[in-house]
Order: structure tokens, then C-alpha cells, then sequence
């Protein structure tokens, strides 16, 4: 079969019906098609195509807007934010055990997959109002893991909803109202959803965690 595009009418994107396919099972294996490309790689190229096509690559690549990623989460009714670089490991919720003689901060410690880790009070060092519309569905609860510089930590996130994507030059200030610990800590607020993520600073987060937990 010599006809012209026949890989499309009557080859493997077409009907089927050419007699060559039993031999050669597809239109890539026949020489029909060979031929034709062979036809395609050597015919001249039009007038002006070679000059149109530099001036194509030397125009400016428009540059796209740098996106950051950061983890959303929920504590109490609150959504904060923080940067996917300090996330360590997302587990599912486990039993936090209470240390004796260490309150405060410290909620004791939890086993994230056969290693203990000390658990802190996030919503506590955040001042996040401890009312809730809802009482906390254990399944939707998680226990988020964090590390920066070799030190690791983790805490209880009443709901994960995932990694978003954004562009920092839409990042706003923090409310007036924001309680000043939280102030220290969180760099601004993201446009999220329908409502907006406090973006915490893991930097910040772990220098309070020092001073705060660290004798």
C-alpha cells in the first residue's frame, strides 16, 4: 500500500484495514513509512523559515513568578502555614505520654515510626484560642514532624490539608490583634482558600522553641 498518509486512513490511526499491518504489526515498522519520513527530512525548508526561527529564540523568556510551598494546617479554628523545607514526616495521630516535672511547652513525648520525639504545645506557644466549632476528629488529626538543623520536633495539627504553592509577593501583614508571641514567630499571612494561613517562620519557630523549652 503506497497511498499518501495511508498510516492515518487505513494504518494503525485509522481503520486498520491495511493488508502490510499482519506482516509489520504497526505503521513504525513499515517502509511506507520510512519513506515518507525520509521524503519529510529532506525537502527544502521554506523561505525565511531559518531566519524566523532565530529571531523566535532570541526573543526574552517571560519569567514566571518564584513560588514557595508551604504546609497548611489547622489548630483550634486557626490555619497556619509554614515552609515544606522544615517538614520531616506527616504521621498519623498517636498517644503523646506526659514527661514528669516537664509542663509548659513540652506535651510530653510520641513515637513517630519507632522513634520518640519530644512533642510540644504548638497551639499553646501560638496562643491559638483553644475553643473550637467542632470537637477534633481523631482521624483527621496528625502528628507533623519538623527539623532544621538536625533538631527535630513535633506536634499534634487538629487537620492537615497539604502543600499549597504561592507567590511570596502576596504574602500580607500580620493583624494588629495577632498575640505577640505568634507575632514573633509567624513572617505574615497567605490569601488561602476562602480565608488565610498565618505563614510561620521555622527560623523564628526554633529559636523560640530554644529559648522556651531548652534550659
Amino acid at each position: 500500500m503506497n497511498s499518501q498518509d495511508c498510516w492515518r486512513t487505513i494504518g494503525t490511526s485509522g481503520d486498520r484495514s491495511c493488508s502490510l499491518l499482519e506482516q509489520h504489526i504497526h505503521c513504525h515498522n513499515c517502509p511506507v513509512l520510512t519513506k515518507a519520513a525520509d521524503r519529510l527530512r529532506q525537502r527544502q525548508l521554506p523561505s525565511g523559515y531559518a531566519e524566523a526561527a532565530l529571531e523566535a529564540a532570541a526573543l526574552p523568556v517571560p519569567v514566571s513568578p518564584r513560588l514557595s510551598s508551604a504546609l497548611v494546617f489547622r489548630l483550634g479554628q486557626e490555619w497556619m502555614a509554614i515552609e515544606t523545607d522544615c517538614i520531616q514526616d506527616i504521621a498519623t495521630m498517636q498517644p503523646v505520654h506526659r514527661l514528669p516535672h516537664r509542663g509548659g511547652v513540652i506535651a510530653g513525648l510520641v513515637n513517630v515510626r519507632g522513634q520518640l520525639l519530644i512533642a510540644i504545645h504548638l497551639r499553646e506557644l501560638l496562643e491559638v484560642d483553644g475553643a473550637t466549632a467542632t470537637q477534633p476528629s481523631t482521624t483527621a488529626m496528625r502528628i507533623v514532624v519538623i527539623e532544621r538543623e538536625g533538631e527535630r520536633w513535633a506536634f499534634v495539627a487538629d487537620e492537615v490539608h497539604g502543600v499549597v504553592w504561592y507567590d511570596p509577593a502576596t504574602e500580607q501583614p500580620l493583624a494588629a490583634t495577632v498575640p505577640p508571641l505568634r507575632a514573633a514567630i509567624a513572617s505574615g499571612t497567605l490569601p488561602w482558600s476562602s480565608s488565610q494561613a498565618t505563614r510561620l517562620a521555622s527560623a523564628n519557630l526554633f529559636q523560640c522553641l530554644h529559648r522556651e523549652v531548652v534550659p
